[in-house]
C-alpha cells in the first residue's frame, strides 16, 4: 500500500486551468518534492491533497482511504505553509502547538496531563523546547518554522506537506533548516511531500521529484534521471544551473563503412550521430530534430587531447562573459553564425579565459539529448550490446545496399 495515491487531479478557477490530469504516488517513509516555477499549480495541488480545495476532476487515497471530499479536519495532514506558517504571534509557542489537540483533550489534559506530554514530546524532536513560553512574535523566522511543524506533528499526522514553506529564511538559516528537516524525517519515517521552486532543495531533500509546469507534471524520477534524461525540452531548458543548451537543425543521412548514419546540420554545429541512433530516427521519419547538449559536457581545448573520441566535433567560438561559480567558471560563449549566446561549465580559473578570446571547443554526440521537433520530448535510442554490436552494423549496411542498387539500377539518381 502506497501512502499517498493522486489520480488524475484537475482543478479550475473560473476560466484557468490550474491542474491538468495530475497523476503520482508517495511510498511509505519516502520525501517527494513537487518541484516547478511560480504559478505552476503546486500550492493549489497541495490546497486539494490537504482538502482546503475540491477537485474537478480526479481522486486522492491516503493509506488505501479515499479522501477526496472529506473534511480538511478529519484528513490528518500536517501543512506548513510560506504565509507565515499561520501561527498567531500574541499566543506563546505552548498554545500555539496545542491548538490542533484542541478539540481532542481537554483544557486540563493539554495543560498536564496527555496532551502535555505530546506538546514536550513534539518540541523536544525540532528542538524547540526552551521556547514553549516565548511569544511567537519575539522569535526568529526559523524557529517559527519549527513551531509549524511541532504544531503540525502534534496531531500524529499521516503525511506531512512543506508548500514553500523555506523561501522566507536567508540562506544559512535555509541550509540549517533543511538538515533539521531531513534529520526529523529520517527519525519518525513520515512521508513528506515539498513543494518548492528551489531546485536545490528540491535535490537536497527528495528522494523522487516530480516536475510541474503550468499545471502539468512534465516529469517524475530521480535527481540522475532529471539530469541525464530530461524527458521534455522545458525539463531541459528550465532545469540546471546552467541549463542545458539547445540546437535545432536539419538531418541528412550519410553512409558509413560502419552503417548508416545521421548528421545534423545547424547554423552553427553539423555533428555526426551514433549509429544506435538510426534505427530510432528512420521510425520517427523527422526531417528536424533538437539536439541538448549539456554546459558540463563541452570540453575546453585543454582537455581535448585527453577526453578525444571518434565522433568528437569541435569548433571555434567567441567567450562573451565568464565568472567563477563554486569552484568552476561558467562560460558564455557565441557559436559560429549564431546569435544566441551558449553556456559551457569549465574546471578552470576565470582569470584564463578573456571577453572576445578565441578558444576551441568540442561536443561529443554519444551524450547528446534528442527532442521530438513537434511533441518536444526525448527520444530514446536502445543501446546496442557491444558483443553483437559488429554483425549488426554490417547486416544493416547490407540492406541498405541492396534496397539502393533495387531502386535505382539503371538510374541516375543524381
Amino acid at each position: 500500500m502506497r501512502s499517498l495515491e493522486v489520480y488524475g487531479l484537475t482543478k479550475r478557477f473560473k476560466k484557468t486551468l490550474a491542474l491538468k490530469n495530475v497523476t503520482f504516488s508517495l511510498n511509505p517513509g519516502e520525501s517527494l518534492a513537487i518541484l516547478g516555477p511560480a504559478g505552476s499549480g503546486k500550492t493549489t495541488l497541495a490546497r486539494l491533497i490537504v482538502g482546503l480545495e475540491e477537485p474537478d476532476e480526479g481522486q486522492i487515497v491516503l493509506n488505501g482511504k479515499d479522501i477526496t471530499f472529506v473534511p480538511a479536519s478529519q484528513r490528518y495532514i500536517c501543512l506548513v505553509g510560506n504565509n507565515a506558517y499561520g501561527l498567531l504571534a500574541h499566543m506563546s509557542v505552548f498554545e500555539n502547538i496545542s491548538m490542533p489537540l484542541q478539540p481532542h483533550f481537554s483544557g486540563k489534559e493539554i495543560k498536564e496531563g496527555m496532551g502535555k506530554q505530546r506538546i514536550l514530546s513534539v518540541a523536544q524532536y525540532v528542538h524547540i523546547q526552551h521556547l514553549l513560553e516565548r511569544k511567537v512574535g519575539t522569535l526568529s523566522a526559523g524557529e517559527r518554522l519549527r513551531v509549524a511543524i511541532a504544531r503540525g506533528l502534534v496531531k500524529k499526522p499521516l503525511l506531512s506537506i512543506f508548500d514553500e514553506s523555506l523561501m522566507q529564511l536567508d540562506t544559512p538559516t535555509r541550509l540549517a533548516a533543511r538538515r533539521e528537516i531531513l534529520e526529523l524525517h529520517q527519525t519518525i519515517q513520515l512521508p513528506f511531500l515539498y513543494m518548492t521552486r528551489d531546485q536545490p532543495e528540491a535535490f537536497a531533500l527528495a528522494d523522487r521529484i516530480v516536475v510541474i509546469n503550468e499545471g502539468e507534471i512534465q516529469q517524475i524520477g530521480s535527481r540522475a534521471d532529471l539530469f541525464f534524461e530530461p524527458a521534455t525540452l522545458w525539463v531541459a531548458q528550465w532545469l540546471g544551473f546552467p541549463p542545458m543548451n539547445t540546437l535545432i537543425g536539419s538531418l541528412q543521412s550519410t553512409f558509413k563503412e560502419d552503417g548508416l548514419h545521421f548528421r545534423v546540420w545547424s547554423k552553427s554545429i553539423s555533428p555526426l550521430l551514433p549509429l544506435q541512433w538510426t534505427a530510432m530516427l528512420e521510425r520517427t521519419h523527422c526531417q528536424n530534430i533538437i539536439i541538448g547538449i549539456r554546459p558540463e559536457d563541452i570540453i575546453p581545448e585543454w582537455e581535448l587531447r585527453e577526453k578525444w573520441t571518434p565522433l568528437l566535433y569541435t569548433l571555434v567560438v567567441k567567450i562573451l562573459a565568464s565568472e567563477w561559480h563554486q569552484g568552476n567558471t561558467l562560460v558564455q560563449f557565441q557559436l559560429p553564425h549564431s546569435e544566441e549566446p551558449f553556456m559551457a561549465v569549465f574546471e578552470a580559473s576565470s582569470d584564463q579565459l578573456k571577453i572576445g578570446q578565441a578558444i576551441t571547443v568540442g561536443v561529443d554526440p554519444e551524450k547528446f539529448c534528442l527532442f521530438h521537433p513537434d511533441t518536444q520530448r526525448l527520444l530514446h535510442a536502445p543501446p546496442v550490446l557491444p558483443g553483437i554490436r559488429r554483425n549488426f552494423n554490417h547486416l544493416r549496411a547490407g540492406f541498405f545496399l541492396k534496397d539502393f542498387l533495387k531502386n535505382y539500377q539503371g538510374k541516375n539518381p543524381y
